[in-house]
């Protein structure tokens, strides 16, 4: 292991720099921002350089009060708003205000007394000893996936495979629903709602909040429509199946024995929206961003190879072999440090906080956490812009400070699916190398764009070679 490590190290390119927008000198201003709204349509392109290197500063987006705000990159004061004050920095009112139209009352967007309520009824699904029973599962669709991609005849969109391979995972193992016959129209619908980001984020930097919503809602109607449909099909197939182990099972029959009646459609609906998103969108691009990783780094996917084979020998993965895929997990990680799938969240703080000596927000501040910006800051990381799996493991991993890497959010807040997406993706990730290469053909057109899911600017063609049996 020591001499395999002293390799890797030895053999890292320090000259392949990941796609990144270039950032600009100074923010865009107001007269920018009134007149070429197009800068904003990327919202991580428009972040200057300098806030790549500082603790806190002062933003402006927009015109609209709700585009100001204070920028956080300190990991102690992240702490105290994520973590130990997260009462007092509930979710912002504006992004929110772009959310709820969609999602709805969901776990990803509810507050109080109904986001407890769905909260604890999910923990049982996601807490770790329930993962690892999904193992078996995760490992099968793995395996099919493999199948289909090595079908492929020549050039073939990879991340749409990622797509229906994380579709078919979380309508099994959280949905009660088989989404094969969907799976193509619920991708459809997820890609081109998250395509209407700009208009929705423009909305909310130069609208008052009134017709900010109107507009957003407007906007968002057409794919709100098409989940209702999907909603209804998965709560409908929900209730036949009879499986209480799910989470939309559990979900549906929890109301029945606290209020006397069952969830309404809405209720259920803004769940089955919350997933389909963040359930299967998010592990389905980090995987795309992998593949485009692994593209620029190929000298990994054999490393990855070699130490997936040599713990299983060739038969599928099991539960048990993931704690010795170091290297596999270190690769997941790096992704998601370079392309966190949430690019900025935004908290509003209710009362007046110091957070550190040099840190205070106003009461009715808006609170800038970006993970795109934290996980490529200059102070917390060496050389953050290039992709090194290694800082995840060893010494480097062990010397790192705490929130300055936090893919999946923090504190009472943090993604309630984190274990789940984590063991997915490297099960995923682990079965893939074992069988096949994967390269994008058009690495050189990708460029990340801030959607409401950080997501490649273009469809990831790619071609696959099965492994010979030396590897």
């Amino acid at each position: 292991m020591a001499a395999m490590l002293a390799e890797i190290e030895a053999g890292e390119p320090e000259d392949i720099v990941p796609a990144r927008p270039i950032p600009p000198k100074a923010p865009p201003g107001i007269g920018a921002a009134l007149f070429k709204p197009y800068l904003l349509a990327n919202l991580i392109a428009s972040y200057p350089d300098f806030w790549y290197e500082v603790n806190s500063c002062a933003f402006r987006v927009g015109v609209a009060r709700a585009g100001r705000g204070l920028i956080v990159n300190d990991p102690e004061a992240i702490r105290r708003i994520l973590v130990s004050d997260a009462e007092n920095f509930p979710k912002d009112d504006n992004q929110l205000a772009i959310l709820k139209p969609l999602l709805g009352n969901g776990l990803l967007t509810a507050e109080g007394t109904t986001w407890r309520r769905n909260r604890r009824l999910a923990a049982p699904i996601f807490q770790h000893s329930s993962v690892r029973d999904f193992a078996p599962l995760l490992v099968r669709a793995a395996e099919r996936s493999v199948r289909r991609s090595l079908e492929q005849q020549g050039i073939f969109r990879i991340d749409r495979e990622m797509t229906k391979l994380t579709l078919e995972i979380i309508g099994e193992a959280v949905l009660s629903s088989n989404l094969d016959k969907d799976i193509d129209a619920i991708s459809h619908t997820v890609t081109s709602t998250l395509d209407t980001f700009p208009a929705m984020f423009l909305a909310s930097a130069f609208l008052p909040s009134t017709l900010r919503d109107r507009v957003i809602e407007a906007v968002v109607a057409p794919g709100r429509r098409k989940l209702d449909i999907f909603a209804h099909r998965i709560m409908s197939e929900a209730k036949s199946d009879g499986d209480e182990t799910t989470l939309l099972r559990r979900l549906m029959a929890a109301s029945e024995s606290e209020e006397g009646h069952e969830m309404t459609f809405d209720q259920v609906r803004d769940e089955v929206a919350t997933f389909l998103l963040a359930g299967h969108e998010t592990t389905a691009t980090t995987m795309t961003w992998v593949w485009y990783l692994l593209t620029l780094h190929p000298e990994w996917q054999d490393r990855l190879y070699e130490e997936v084979h040599g713990v299983t020998g060739g038969r599928p993965l099991t539960i048990d072999d993931v704690p010795a895929l170091k290297y596999t997990r270190a690769v997941i990680d790096e992704a998601l440090r370079l392309y966190p799938p949430v690019a900025n969240l935004m908290r509003r703080a209710i009362k007046t906080v110091e957070l550190t000596s040099d840190i205070t927000v106003q009461r009715g501040e808006s609170v800038l956490i970006s993970p795109w910006l934290l996980h490529r800051h200059r102070r917390h990381w060496d050389q953050p812009d290039h992709f090194n799996p290694m800082r995840f493991l060893g010494d480097e991993a062990a010397r790192r400070q705490r929130n300055i890497y936090i893919p999946f959010g923090g504190g009472p807040r943090i993604c309630i699916g984190a274990s789940f997406a984590l063991l997915e993706a490297v099960l995923i990730l682990g079965t893939f190398t074992q069988r096949a290469r994967i390269k994008i053909i058009n690495a050189d057109r990708v460029m990340p764009q801030a959607r409401i899911v950080l997501r490649p600017n273009v469809p990831l063609e790619a071609v696959v070679t099965p492994r010979n049996l030396d590897g």
